[in-house]
């Protein structure tokens, strides 16, 4: 376009030269051929050109609607990234809430395992100085007894007594116990030696008799004389149910965190994990107890408290 205008002011002069000049009648056609030729060449660039622009112009548009495109691409990334961000916060958040909960549930057990074992300790202080007091009234007694004794023996025979005074107080004498015997007569009495199984099933027994605080003391005495007892698991899961039955779910707890740390291969942790869960329930802690079901479905998958786990997991 800018070569025809070019051509077209280089024509101009020279047309008016003729003009002017009085050009013959061929020049004038020469110039009006030119001129119509620059007409319709600059005409047909002027189509090439609009044609160009137009172009241009739909691809600028197209830019911009991809442009559009992509920002709203962007904008709609920026606000699922950052729900997801808020869901990840909120979830970290309700984890930390419930650790900070276990380890005050976790705490509180620890103390009331503290607070028990120091009433145990006192009590069996308590007892030992009730013990100890209970000797030195027997010494006392012994003593009196020796006394009256002696003066005795010296009245009958100052009187020539018989002596079946003597063996009276004699046996009176025997009949107390001694300083050197005093706390053999004073502890609790030998059970008849009794075999493994007996003492297990006769604390068993007391169990499904409803005897618990019985149930107990036989199994912990059963582990006491077999420690290392096949049984011993058995035993250490027992004295939770009693614990359990007595609605002393905190005891109970600690009873199954023994069966199931110290004998992991043994066939009463399932039954452990399921029973300690409920134990959890009991005193309204639904978040760990669950942590247990959860924990007993993992390891033990294919066992009947897996199962019983499953069904109480659903129904929460």
């Amino acid at each position: 376009m800018a070569n025809i205008v070019i051509k077209f002011f280089i024509f101009l002069p020279v047309l008016i030269f003729f003009v002017t000049s009085c050009a013959s009648q061929k020049d004038i056609i020469y110039l009006n051929n030119q001129l119509n030729a620059l007409y319709r060449q600059s005409k047909k660039d002027g189509k090439r050109f609009e044609k160009s622009l137009k172009k241009l112009e739909e691809e600028i548009k197209a830019n911009e609607s991809m442009q559009r495109e992509i920002e709203k691409s962007l904008n709609e990334d920026k606000k699922f990234l950052k729900e997801d961000q808020e869901s990840l916060r909120l979830h970290f958040a309700q984890v930390e809430a419930d650790l900070v909960e276990i380890k005050d549930k976790i705490q509180g057990l620890t103390g009331k395992v503290e607070e028990n074992s120091h009433l145990l300790k006192g009590t069996i202080e308590e007892e030992t100085t009730k013990d100890d007091a209970m000797v030195s009234q027997m010494k006392e007694l012994s003593s009196v007894v020796d006394e009256l004794k002696s003066r005795i023996e010296k009245i009958e025979s100052s009187l020539s007594f018989k002596p079946s005074v003597n063996k009276e107080m004699t046996g009176l004498k025997m009949a107390l116990p001694v300083q050197g015997t005093l706390q053999k007569d004073i502890s609790p009495p030998q059970e008849k030696k009794l075999t493994e199984s007996e003492v297990y099933d006769r604390a068993l027994g007391l169990y499904r008799d409803d005897r618990y605080e019985e149930a107990m003391a036989g199994f912990k005495n059963f582990l006491k004389l077999y420690p290392k007892s096949d049984l011993a698991d058995n035993a250490h899961f027992w004295i939770g149910e009693c614990h359990r039955a007595l609605a002393k779910y905190e005891e109970a707890i600690l009873a199954y965190q023994r069966a199931i740390n110290g004998y992991p291969k043994g066939n009463k942790v399932p039954a452990a994990m399921l029973q300690q869960a409920f134990a959890f329930e009991k005193i309204d802690d639904k978040t760990t107890a669950n942590l247990v079901l959860k924990k007993l479905v993992k390891n033990f998958p294919k066992t009947k408290e897996a199962e019983i786990a499953r069904k109480r997991l659903k129904q929460d």
